[in-house]
């Protein structure tokens, strides 16, 4: 009996020791069980993760510092707000993801809502950064309905009644804030283009690495603010310090050579080119592919009317336009603005009356690099923060202001730049955002096709 037993306990051993091995490996080895997040300062996304990321702040913008922040759904994690109220996580699948804060600090803090939920895509990880504010109404406060419906038909069409009225002063609320973030763009982007304009103007040259004079700006400020403990307006006047430098730099031992040796603006175009190439890759082997803030605080915004704003937005936009009316007056009430003009519209001409063009040539590189490291910081201020590739994404906008105004007239890149960010931001409201650059582009086309010269360019007889 026991030798009979014992072959059929062996043939039914081992298939019932590989059942509850592989039961142990199921459990173990869970598919649906989340692997752990990453939670890291600053997350940037790439083609292999996407951000899960925002900023707590209280009813008075105010951040809210060590406070718990659980990130649940394929990737799980668990990190605390920075002293300036931001969190990020970094996450390598897929799938939508519940963020959650502990109730009672958003009851402490009369937050909208404690929990909720964002979903990534992993086909475009590259593009995707999900933010969350409790500070502001969530997905997971929208979808509280049951009011509503036991409140009858009468109580159910005055809530539609009074949504529908929401929404409407909603909508027209964001008309006044995109405006109004567009012209606040269309300054600083005309900051740049005015410089660009002058270069060509005096040149005929379409710089393809003022981008990076953009950029570079914004790098010095941080190093200003972050590396040397400097105060924002010293690390300002240092960033423009350094950029008029590199414009003198640029110009006596690149441009001025080649302009001696007769060489053509088509091809001193494609040393732009390979310029610009080689200071981004430059900014970003010294300073990284993430974002660096210039500052560190989160400013308290406020109201002005329908429209939310801070102070150092505001600032921003009036050194910019203070900035641009400088450089009016110097082009139409100096000496040296007559002159700089003057090359611009006949540079033979000009020389022939006495005029050293190489000496005007020389003080325009100066001031557009200058322009374009303003530019950087106070656009670094404005977006919190700089990377090594935002003057390079802003070169065909500069472009099309430049093209929109009317190419070698400083006051058209002003107005093109004022356009072309007030229809890039008023478009987000009917189309994508990612799509707003095209529509500002779309604009340039209409413009051009029914006044080729631009708005203020001179129109000129060929043949």
């Amino acid at each position: 009996m026991t030798a009979a037993a014992s072959p059929r306990r062996r043939r039914w051993g081992i298939p019932l020791a590989t059942a509850v091995i592989a039961l142990l490996a199921a459990f173990a080895i869970n598919p649906s069980q989340a692997s752990a997040a990453e939670a890291v300062p600053v997350c940037n996304p790439t083609a292999t993760n996407g951000c899960v990321n925002g900023i707590l702040q209280d009813d008075a913008q105010q951040p809210i510092a060590g406070a718990t922040i659980t990130l649940s759904g394929k990737e799980s994690g668990t990190t605390t707000t920075g002293a300036d109220g931001t969190w990020a996580f970094s996450v390598g699948a897929d799938g939508k993801y519940t963020v959650s804060l502990d109730p009672s600090v958003a009851k402490q803090h009369g937050l909208k809502g404690s929990s909720e939920t964002v979903e990534i895509a992993k086909a475009s990880f590259d593009k995707q950064r999900a933010v969350v504010r409790f500070d502001k109404p969530g997905l997971a406060a929208s979808g509280s309905t049951g009011a509503s419906e036991s409140a009858g038909e009468s109580g159910g069409s005055k809530t539609a009644t009074a949504s529908a009225d929401s929404a409407s002063a909603n909508f027209g609320k964001r008309v006044w804030q995109q405006l109004y973030s567009g012209i606040i763009f269309g300054l600083m982007l005309g900051l740049m283009s005015v410089g660009m304009n002058l270069v060509y103007g005096t040149t005929g040259l379409s710089s393809f690495s003022h981008g990076e004079q953009v950029t570079l700006g914004g790098l010095m400020a941080y190093v200003g603010t972050q590396m040397l403990g400097m105060p924002v307006w010293a690390a300002a006047v240092f960033a423009v310090a350094v950029g008029a430098l590199t414009g003198l730099v640029q110009n006596e031992l690149v441009w001025a050579p080649l302009r001696r040796k007769r060489v053509g603006t088509m091809q001193q175009m494609i040393v732009t080119i390979g310029l610009s190439m080689a200071l981004q890759y430059l900014f970003q082997f010294f300073f990284g592919g993430d974002i660096k803030g210039i500052v560190r605080s989160v400013p308290a915004s406020f109201t002005l009317g329908p429209i939310t704003t801070d102070m150092p937005t505001l600032l921003s936009a009036g050194i910019a336009i203070l900035v641009i009316i400088g450089v009016t007056v110097f082009l139409y009430r100096t000496r040296l603005g007559r002159a700089t003009r003057a090359v611009s519209d006949n540079p033979a001409l000009a020389a022939a009356s006495g005029i050293n063009v190489e000496q005007v040539v020389r003080i325009v590189w100066i001031l557009s690099c200058a322009m374009a490291a303003l530019s950087g910081v106070l656009l670094g201020i404005y977006l919190n923060g700089i990377s090594w590739n935002t003057g390079a994404t802003l070169l065909l906008l500069m472009f099309a202001a430049v093209t929109l105004g009317g190419l070698g007239t400083a006051n058209g890149a002003l107005v093109g730049s004022l356009i072309i960010g007030i229809v890039a931001d008023m478009s987000s409201l009917v189309i994508p955002s990612d799509m707003r650059y095209a529509s500002a582009l779309a604009i340039l086309i209409i413009v051009l096709l029914i006044r080729p010269q631009g708005i203020f360019g001179k129109a000129q007889r060929v043949g």
